[in-house]
């Protein structure tokens, strides 16, 4: 198939629809129609069925993340108990062929032999690339494993980054865009759909340029409100309401 000029990467839409509506406009808007998702289409928000219809009908290729597999009956280990509530709720509002579907979903993928697409890291689908022996380790992984691989997509944190050897750039409050070294190997996060973690209430994701070799974070504004009130007249955890609005 090839790789188009430019791809939509979006993570952890976490069947925030409010969200994940203003994004897949956007990208209509800019002709932007090639997208791969890098996991949690499912949780903390209240629109599960809504969200995992529109990625399975907008979306050319999808990992599974964390949150599927919960719901799919993986063991939820050190999960918080309103968070387990919503797994349980979640599993209750998916019929059958969509959670087929989510079953169906890799945990990780070599897409066209070019991109790395991870849901947690390049070893471990359920690290977190925070601290230091992360980000060396995942590097040290793409050498010994995927050598000539340039970039790993990977999601998991919801906080928008850029990792190479000696730099990690993490500010990314606005749209902003950045030249990638092509002779140089990348760990990039696009942020969260569904629920941004880094302080700023506005959905996050991104746009590599394969032509130009640079890849772009672009943050919305969406009405997190909205969203919100979903997730209360669910009677779900009024904190997952709460957070969205501080970008926590």
């Amino acid at each position: 198939m090839g790789l188009p000029e430019k791809i939509a990467v979006i993570s952890d839409l976490h069947a925030n629809f409010e969200a994940l509506k203003v994004t897949v406009n956007w990208l209509a808007q800019h002709g932007i129609d090639h997208i791969i998702c890098l996991g949690d289409i499912i949780g903390y928000n209240a629109n599960p069925v809504e969200v995992t219809y529109l990625t399975h009908n907008r979306v050319r290729f999808s990992l599974k993340g964390n949150h599927e597999r919960y719901v799919l009956g993986e063991e939820a280990r050190g999960v918080k108990e309103e968070k387990l509530e919503v797994i349980t709720w979640t599993r209750e509002q998916l019929p059958a062929q969509y959670l087929d579907w989510l079953r169906s979903l890799p945990d990780y993928h070599l897409y066209e032999g070019v991109f790395l697409l991870a849901h947690g890291s390049p070893r471990d689908p359920d690290e977190y690339i925070f601290k230091k022996d992360a980000v060396k380790g995942s590097l040290q992984h793409m050498a010994d494993y995927y050598p000539g691989i340039r970039i790993c997509f990977f999601g998991h944190s919801h906080l928008p980054m850029c990792i190479s050897r000696g730099r990690i750039e993490s500010s990314f409050g606005e749209t902003k865009t950045l030249p990638l070294d092509p002779n140089s190997t990348y760990l990039i996060n696009p942020g969260s759909v569904g629920q941004p973690r880094d302080g700023v209430a506005k959905t996050s994701f991104g746009v590599m340029d394969t032509k130009r070799w640079r890849f772009t974070w672009v943050r919305l504004d969406y009405d997190h409100q909205q969203t919100g009130t979903r997730i209360r007249d669910m009677g779900l955890d009024a904190s997952l309401a709460t957070r969205l609005g501080r970008g926590k």
